[in-house]
């Protein structure tokens, strides 16, 4: 007697699949406000601080990524998931970046890119461990 193949067997789940994507997009949506706000109020802290003139767009972002991939919904991933949506709010934000001669340089987009998803799949990975997070 010869066996046959389950092709009823369920097939792994793709990476995409694996991320929460509602969560990530409201976390990119957030982290792209934090990054605009902060972009924005970056002459008055400059003004007001001078020390934060050279520092505060770098925070701003690192804070921006943090915030964006704090929520992890029911992504199975956490750490893949942080990282797509902290690159999702740098992506939506790069466009005003290209407006200014300073944001056109490809090594500080590379950079800022590769800042995102490593602070996003950390965060993400650290939620992911946490016992006490939240489902949303």
């Amino acid at each position: 007697m010869k066996r046959t193949r389950d092709r009823t067997a369920a097939k792994p789940a793709s990476w995409i699949e694996r991320i929460d994507a509602p969560v990530a997009v409201r976390g990119a949506s957030t982290g792209f406000s934090v990054l605009v706000v902060g972009g924005l109020a970056q002459p008055l802290a400059a003004a007001w601080v001078p020390m934060f003139g050279a520092g505060w767009l770098p925070l701003v972002a690192v804070v921006a990524f943090v915030v964006a991939s704090r929520r992890i919904g029911t992504a199975t991933l956490p750490a893949l998931h942080g990282g797509v949506a902290a690159l999702c709010a740098y992506l939506l934000a790069l466009p005003l970046a290209l407006l200014v001669p300073a944001g056109r340089d490809p090594g500080q987009i590379a950079l800022t890119a590769v800042t995102a998803v490593l602070t996003g799949g950390v965060v993400g990975f650290l939620r992911g461990r946490s016992r006490f997070h939240t489902r949303e």
